[in-house]
C-alpha cells in the first residue's frame, strides 16, 4: 500500500486502454494516490498524465530554402533539444493529399526526414510532437519544373554606330558647382547616332554620391548631381567608349 502520493515513469508502448481499446505509446508520468482504506479489496488506481511538451525547443536543421526542382530529394533533421515524446511528420502535396513520412533515427536526439518532390507546386510539411504542432508548422517547400530554372539567353549589347564628337551640351552644371544644391546640365546626342551615355564625377573624397541621368527623348539627357565637399572636381561624360567634346570637365566650388 502507498502511504503518500508517488510518481513513477513507465513505458506504455503497445499497452491498450481498458475502456477504449486504444493503444498507448511512449513514456509518461503516472500518479498513484494513497489508498483510502489500507485494507481495501479494490484494485489500485493508477492515473495517467502525458509529459508536458515544449515544441518551441525543437529545431529543424538543413531545411531547404528557395525553390527546388521536381524529382529532387529533400532531406532535413529534426533535433529534439531535450523534448521527450513521439514525432509525427506528414507531407501535403500540391494536390492536397497528405501522407505520413517515416523518420530515421540518427541518435536519441535527432531524426532524419527524407522524401521526394514528384510534382511542381506548393508542398506543406506538418510536424507534431506528442500531438502538439510545432511553431511555424506547416513548413513550406516550392517545387519547380526543370525548365523553369534553365538560364535565360544572355542579352548582348548591339553594335552601335555613333560619333561622340557630334554630342553637344549646355547648362551651368558644366561651368561651376554649387555646394549642397542640385546642379544640372543637358547633353544632346540627337545628332551623334545611338549609344549609351556614361557620366561620372570625381572629387576630393572620391566618387560623387549622387548623379542622376534622365533621358528626355531623342537621345537628349538631363544630368543632375550634388556635392557636399568644397574643392576641385572632374566630370567625365562618354558617349559609348568615347569622351564627348570637352570631357573630362574641370570644375571647382571656389
Amino acid at each position: 500500500m502507498f502511504k503518500t502520493s508517488q510518481e513513477i515513469r513507465l513505458n506504455t508502448t503497445g499497452t491498450k486502454l481498458r475502456n477504449s481499446g486504444e493503444n498507448v505509446s511512449g513514456f509518461g508520468k503516472y500518479h498513484k494516490t494513497p489508498d483510502m482504506d489500507k485494507y481495501s479489496t479494490q484494485p489500485a488506481q493508477v492515473f495517467v498524465a502525458p509529459e508536458l511538451t515544449d515544441p518551441s525547443l525543437v529545431q529543424l536543421l538543413h531545411f531547404p530554402n528557395g525553390a527546388l526542382r521536381v524529382n529532387n530529394n529533400v532531406n532535413f533533421i529534426i533535433k529534439r533539444n531535450g523534448v521527450k515524446g513521439n514525432f509525427e511528420v506528414k507531407l501535403e502535396n500540391p494536390s492536397g493529399h497528405q501522407m505520413f513520412v517515416p523518420l530515421k533515427i540518427i541518435d536519441p536526439e535527432r531524426f532524419e526526414v527524407s522524401f521526394t518532390l514528384v510534382e511542381a507546386g506548393l508542398y506543406k510539411v506538418h510536424i507534431k510532437c506528442n500531438s502538439v504542432t510545432l511553431p511555424k508548422s506547416p513548413f513550406i517547400i516550392v517545387a519547380i519544373s526543370g525548365f523553369d530554372l534553365e538560364p535565360k539567353a544572355k542579352m548582348e549589347l548591339p553594335v552601335f554606330k555613333s560619333d561622340a564628337s557630334r554630342v553637344t551640351y549646355r547648362g551651368l552644371g558644366l561651368s561651376h558647382i554649387l555646394l549642397n544644391e542640385k546642379n544640372e546640365f543637358i547633353i544632346d546626342g540627337s545628332s551623334a547616332g545611338n549609344n549609351i551615355l556614361f557620366v561620372g564625377i570625381f572629387g576630393p573624397k572620391g566618387q560623387c554620391d549622387e548623379v542622376i541621368v534622365k533621358h528626355m527623348g531623342k537621345n537628349v539627357y538631363k544630368v543632375t548631381y550634388q556635392v557636399d565637399d568644397p574643392g576641385d572636381y572632374l566630370l567625365a561624360a562618354k558617349w559609348g567608349d568615347d569622351h564627348i567634346p570637352g570631357s573630362p570637365f574641370s570644375l571647382s566650388t571656389n
